[in-house]
């Protein structure tokens, strides 16, 4: 079981000295790799105000300059607001600079109003989004790996394009997040080196690793999707509703947001025992890495019983 952290920059932002304060993200990082973790992941949001955090590629470069050997992603990405060149230039050059360390956890994102307007405020008529996104993997991946170019699809027109440098990895993993909609399992299938969900449930993450199972080997592409990543939210405590107290206090005041309007996020707050027997059953059904955020203040004693107590548990 591959676990990675997710760092926040979105209190950064709200602080009027932000750039003193990317100190700290430094130290969490420098801190989560020696500590263990398998790999580092950020957020991705350009005019969302309300979510506003550093740009992730930015972000990504200079944290892939100040760590060695844990790998470095974002998730959910965005890709689709971006032009596929530009994007695919800028990650093969991160990836280089990481030595190979690049991973991305990329979405069409949820049909929400700001989502919406965000789109459209980068260019990217909404209702194009997904598309967008299918042609977008496409491109790049021919980029990273091919002299030159032509792409001739319902969004973007290649003649003779090429990038350099490529990426030091022969191709930069892509895992596509996907739970609801058919289409999204179709992506992952078709297109993903591995899948992202916040199923919240054993059966709804079973019966979604089967469809994406399945649509994979439809593409003739078995084996070629390996990856399940659960994103959760966790907080550990030896007292299970002193960790549901404390978690849901921290999402309230994090996401500045009430209780009611954040239920959607999966969390998992409890006691060692029980965050292992839930996730053993996410094992033993394909869950092979977990995306973890840590809904507490201190992150150092969080993460340790996440690393130490938690993943040896779980194969």
């Amino acid at each position: 079981m591959d676990i990675g952290l997710l760092l926040h920059t979105r209190q950064i932002i709200r602080r009027e000295e932000a750039t003193k304060s990317f100190d700290q993200l430094w130290a969490d990082a420098a801190r989560a790799e020696e500590l263990g973790f398998d790999h580092l992941w950020l957020g991705d949001s350009v005019t969302v105000l309300e979510k506003a955090r550093g740009d992730c590629l930015t972000t990504m470069a200079a944290l892939a300059a100040r760590t060695e050997k844990i790998k470095i992603g974002a998730v959910p990405m965005l890709p689709a607001l971006r032009n596929p060149v530009l994007l695919a230039h800028a990650l093969a050059t991160l990836d280089v600079i990481s030595k190979g360390r690049n991973i991305l956890g990329v979405s069409v994102g949820p049909v929400r109003d700001y989502i919406q307007r965000q789109f459209a405020a980068c260019g990217v008529p909404p209702l194009e989004k997904a598309g967008r996104l299918g042609e977008c993997i496409e491109i790049m991946r021919r980029l990273w790996t091919e002299a030159t170019v032509n792409y001739d699809g319902r969004y973007y027109k290649l003649n003779d394009v090429g990038i350099l440098p490529h990426p030091a990895q022969p191709q930069i993993p892509i895992w596509i997040a996907a739970d609801r909609n058919e289409t999204g399992f179709k992506r992952v299938g078709r297109l993903g080196d591995g899948w992202v969900t916040l199923a919240s449930t054993l059966e709804k993450f079973t019966a979604a690793r089967q469809k994406v199972d399945r649509y994979v080997e439809e593409h003739g592409r078995t084996g070629r999707c390996p990856v399940s990543a659960l994103y959760a939210t966790f907080n550990i405590q030896s007292d299970g509703e002193r960790a549901k107290d404390q978690g849901w206090k921290w999402m309230v005041d994090f996401f500045q947001q009430p209780r009611e309007r954040i239920s959607y996020h999966f969390t998992i707050f409890g006691t060692p025992d029980e965050c292992v027997s839930l996730l053993r059953g996410y094992a033993k059904a394909g869950l092979t890495t977990i995306v973890a955020r840590i809904a507490s203040e201190d992150v150092a004693t969080q993460s340790r019983i996440l690393l130490n107590e938690i993943k040896p548990q779980l194969g």
